[in-house]
Order: C-alpha cells, then structure tokens, then sequence
C-alpha cells in the first residue's frame, strides 16, 4: 500500500465580516482547479476564492437559505449543491441566475425508510455536515456528522438513496485520542484518481482517505500546519477540496476562518 504525506504550502486568512465570511464550514473546488466556492454557516450567502482565499466579491453571493454546512460543484461548473443541516436536505442552486432550483429533503427520497432511525424527529445537531459529487459516475454523496457517522450515497437526480455506509472502527475510522463515539466527520472530497473520497474530521483535525469498493480506510492523515517538537494541528477544519490534477488539498478551519494549502506526496 502507498503511503501518502501532506507539505503545508500555504495558508491564508479568509475571514471577512464585512461579508458575512466568519466560519467557513464547506470547501468545492471549480472544474478547472481555478477557483474554490465556501460557505459560512452563520451567513446566508455562497462565497467564490481564488486559490489564495482572496474573495472574488462579484462572484460571490446572498441566497435564502440559512443553517447551511457543506458545499460541492457539478455538471459543467453551473450548478452548486448544499446541504442544509437543519433540514438534511440537498438544494441544488444555479450559478449562473443565483437561484435555488430546487431542494431535496433526505425524507423525500425513495429508501429513506432505510436510514430513518438514525434522523430522529425533532433533529438533532448531528445531521448532514459534508457533500461531493463522484464524477465518474454522477452520484452524490453526502456524510451525517455522528452518532452514528455515516455516508449516504444518492443519485443524480437526487430522488433515491442507493446505498449506505457506517462509518466504525472496523472500517478503520479511529483516532488515537478519541473515542469512537467522539470521532464526528464534517467534510467530503471525491478522488478520481483513486475513486476513494477523502473525509475531514473536525474534532480529529485529521483526513481519513476511505476506499467505497473495499469498505475501509486507507490512511489517516493529521492536519499538521507547523513543524518542530510541538507540531500544531487545524482547529476545527470542517470543509475540503482536492484536486487530482496537482495533488492539492485545501482545507478550511472554522474556527480561525483560514484556507490551508497542502500538496498530497505519494511516499513508497
């Protein structure tokens, strides 16, 4: 098996409370690796970067939604889904009028009957956290934070839920200073160079790369943003992009509101 390691190339402070850009709690990376979209759970609005963090602000812009916590691009760059935690629903949103299209409910879908349990009514605080779009095949896929984590694979019309997985200890989801029941999940990234998808732990700060075909984790991998004898580790990273094409990985902290730039080694 490879082993793979993470070099902090840069990081940069995204927060803008002019806009509205406080905690960033999602990451997608545009089709052509040029741009990242995020959004701020405590701002009704979705956010356009560059790859330095620097808001484009004409690209940028207010929608009607609230409580929202993960973010993923499809089709040609014209379309953005979020996931409303609150309401674990899909909204597809167009980008090109910045409008809602329309908004999918986990509770619509066809099977849902199948992971009902885990949604209790009213919901709790730990819902849909994270969504990313397999691009081989069109399926979306979106991760409940906890208790249980789970990811829920739907397609692409976002009427039926295909499949499920728990994510547990005999997958290989433990951290060496949590619990099980501590570890939450709180962001998706599909890898089509692997067909795997990479998973970002906020109270773990770390990443999980996770195989689909086989059910298990490769590798864990820590945040580590500085070296030396104390290495200090993202706090609160709950969104993530990679890009295949140049083994980038870009992670944002909640917490701290900054865009953290990694290049992915493959070390024999």
């Amino acid at each position: 098996m490879t082993s793979m390691r993470l070099e902090l190339l840069s990081h940069h402070r995204i927060r803008d409370p002019g806009l509205g850009l406080n905690e960033p709690s999602g990451l997608t990376l545009s089709r052509d690796g040029s741009a990242l979209y995020t959004i701020s759970d405590d701002t009704k609005a979705i956010f356009r970067l560059d790859l330095h963090g620097r808001v484009s602000v004409g690209d940028s812009f207010f929608i009607g939604l609230d409580d929202l916590e993960g973010i993923a691009i499809r089709g040609d760059d014209n379309e953005l889904l979020v996931v409303q935690e609150q309401s674990n629903s899909v909204v597809v949103v167009d980008l090109k009028s910045r409008k809602e299209r329309y908004r999918r409910p986990l509770s619509a879908m066809t099977n849902y009957d199948t992971i009902a349990h885990h949604f209790p009514d009213p919901p709790d605080n730990n819902g849909l956290e994270g969504i990313t779009v397999n691009t081989k095949n069109n399926h979306v896929v979106v991760v409940k934070e906890q208790q249980p984590g789970l990811l829920i694979e739907l397609d692409s019309s976002l009427t039926t839920i295909l499949s499920t997985r728990m994510l547990q200890p005999s997958q290989g989801f433990v951290h060496p200073e949590l619990k099980a029941e501590q570890l939450d999940f709180s962001g998706l990234s599909y890898d089509s160079r692997s067909d795997t998808l990479w998973i970002v732990s906020d109270k773990g700060r770390c990443l999980f790369q996770y195989d689909w075909a086989g059910d298990t984790v490769i590798q864990r991998l820590d945040l580590t943003i500085s070296t030396g004898d104390k290495p200090k580790r993202i706090r609160k990273p709950e969104g993530v992009a990679f890009d295949p094409g140049r083994n980038r990985m870009y992670v944002v902290s909640d917490r701290d509101a900054d865009l953290y730039v990694f290049k992915l080694h493959d070390d024999c």
